[in-house]
């Protein structure tokens, strides 16, 4: 695992790698620190970030879209003072919000957080389909879709072609409810994460697909993902 950390300010820097040395050795992590962020040529290594926001060079939200954009399942943590920053942190997807005041007290159960949701992030399932064995990407399938003990998995990239399989989707909504996976219908299996907006009857996927929800179970199934969206969703620490 390959940790990052940022900030312009040298004593800070130096407090949140001070902080971060024992728990990346715990876990053999490769801690790289920086001032100058613009020096780095290649961001697609990194599966954790800690970013400060306000810096001169290159501000941490500038990066953290370049960050994003090298790797799509990078978990990103701001650090800073400032709290009129924390908006900005939905357009970039970060997990967390640490204010420097706290680091001491929050950052280490932060970082376990964050170890935790990369660990999730990477979870996969291997499927034949057409006679291969395939992997898939949890984080890139969107829904399944069940018809006749053929499951198919639509998955986020619009360029990929979906993947059919034989399975129970039963059986597949157990292994999976742990990975933000819910079961809004009998024939639906959702990706939480995709989820811009759960109504009764129906949701809605940041795509623009819309999905049927058992009206018996809404209560229950929206319950389910308020939960979910609320462990996951970045806040303050």
């Amino acid at each position: 695992m390959k940790i990052l950390v940022c900030d312009d300010d040298q004593k800070a820097l130096g407090r949140v790698t001070a902080l971060l040395a024992e728990p990346c050795r715990k876990i053999q992590a490769q801690l790289t620190a920086t001032e100058h962020p613009e020096q780095l040529k290649d961001l697609s290594g990194f599966d954790l970030a800690f970013l400060d926001i306000d810096m001169k060079g290159l501000n941490g939200l500038t990066l953290a879209r370049r960050l994003r954009a090298a790797r799509s399942d990078a978990v990103i943590v701001f650090v800073t003072n400032f709290i009129q920053y924390a908006p900005e942190g939905y357009e970039v997807q970060a997990f967390r919000y640490l204010l420097k005041p706290t680091l001491e007290e929050k950052l280490p159960a932060c970082f376990s957080l964050a170890v935790e949701e990369i660990k999730r992030r990477r979870q996969s399932i291997v499927v034949r389909s057409d006679g291969n064995m395939v992997e898939l990407h949890l984080r890139d399938v969107l829904y399944f879709e069940s018809n006749q003990r053929i499951v198919t998995a639509f998955l986020s990239s619009g360029e990929s072609e979906p993947c059919r399989f034989y399975a129970s989707l039963t059986e597949l909504t157990r292994q999976l409810e742990d990975a933000g996976f819910l079961r809004i219908q009998r024939s639906y299996l959702v990706n939480m994460a995709y989820i811009q907006q759960f109504q009764y009857g129906s949701v809605e996927l940041q795509n623009g697909v819309r999905l049927p929800v058992s009206a018996k179970n809404y209560a229950q199934h929206k319950q389910q993902y308020l939960l979910w969206k609320g462990q996951t969703t970045w806040r303050f620490f």
